[in-house]
């Protein structure tokens, strides 16, 4: 069965040398944990202040690349049931997760829950590994996939397919502000999208300082929606590492390389990592919402005086296996798909 941290890390009393990353990536340095991320309340986006919003989000995203959310509509009760539920599932006995984490490194239905540990990147090889175990699978709109979905705790499918419903509709008004903020035409991101679930466990770490809960990277999908309790998320601004506090019943959102891509550059896609602590593990809860196929610089937004900066490729084929390469690294994972000057 795969090697799952949540399983024996609480009987450690030192970081193990396959999780001690190498010195330069180490968390060394004295991060500031910071309150001016940007706050975007979307209460206002159907008011008179719809407006106001958009140009609020677009210049997070043009800055920051992330911003929390707050009066989301998602209802609270829900939120701290999903978290539960994640929790209880990282608990069960390591005989119970067996069954989705022994296919990790083979499992070809991209579909299906996978439960890995350190990351898509490392699960499987001798390399350093990170501090987390990684429930994944998709949330697709036609709730078919639930079958493939843990059973225990029981009522996991009713809750988080409840939960990835409220996060789908979320993501629509996003997006949706997204496209009106670049001026594009309306139901620009209305076609099929792909959702799925990655859930991060991060167990108390014996030292913090030798590991990362993930390294630096940015994400492969359109937007990240998070829901965090415990401080740990880090950003890369102004070529500094800067930590993000939580906000209760807020969800952090982060745009990914496809967005800079179909902005052709104007918004951002930014480096972020994960620290541990020695006191309590950290779980969070990552919706991912995925481009379909094609991936472009929108046609508006390219002209004589604004040619594209990126070349058309299709989301699955062509840039995920080069993103899941060990040659991609934070923006480097657009190179291949970059027009030369």
């Amino acid at each position: 069965m795969a090697d799952l941290l949540s399983n024996w890390s609480s009987t450690l009393e030192a970081v193990p040398p396959s999780h001690c990353i190498p010195v330069h990536e180490r968390p060394l340095d004295l991060v500031e944990i910071v309150d001016n991320i940007p706050v975007i309340d979307l209460g206002k986006a159907n008011g008179e202040e719809r407006s106001v919003v958009v140009k609020e989000l677009l210049k997070a995203f043009e800055e920051y690349g992330f911003f929390q959310i707050v009066n989301h509509g998602v209802p609270v009760d829900l939120m701290d049931e999903a978290m539960k539920v994640y929790k209880e599932f990282f608990s069960l006995p390591a005989e119970e997760k067996a069954e989705y984490a022994k296919d990790a490194a083979n499992n070809t239905n991209r579909g299906a829950a996978t439960l890995y540990s350190s990351s898509a990147k490392h699960y499987d090889s001798e390399e350093h590994r990170y501090w987390r175990d990684v429930l994944e699978h998709s949330c697709n709109l036609d709730g078919k996939d639930k079958i493939t979905w843990p059973s225990n705790p029981p009522r996991y499918r009713e809750v988080i397919g409840a939960y990835g419903d409220e996060l789908r509709r979320v993501s629509k008004v996003i997006l949706g502000m997204v496209a009106e903020g670049l001026g594009l035409e309306a139901g620009f991101f209305d076609k099929e999208l792909g959702q799925r679930m990655l859930v991060n466990h991060y167990p108390a770490c014996p030292d913090p300082s030798l590991t990362l809960g993930v390294g630096g990277h940015c994400d492969p999908n359109l937007i990240t929606i998070i829901q965090q309790e415990v401080y740990g998320l880090q950003i890369l601004k102004d070529d500094k590492w800067i930590g993000v506090q939580p906000i209760r019943n807020a969800f952090v959102v982060n745009s990914g390389l496809p967005i800079t891509v179909i902005s052709n550059g104007k918004l951002a896609s930014v480096a972020h990592r994960v620290v541990t602590n020695t006191t309590q593990s950290r779980t969070s809860i990552g919706t991912f919402i995925c481009p379909h196929d094609i991936v472009e610089p929108a046609k508006s937004l390219v002209g004589p005086e604004n040619p594209p900066q990126f070349k058309s490729f299709n989301w699955g084929i062509d840039f995920m296996p080069h993103y899941l390469s060990k040659k991609s690294v934070y923006h480097a994972s657009l190179e291949p798909f970059k027009i030369d000057a």
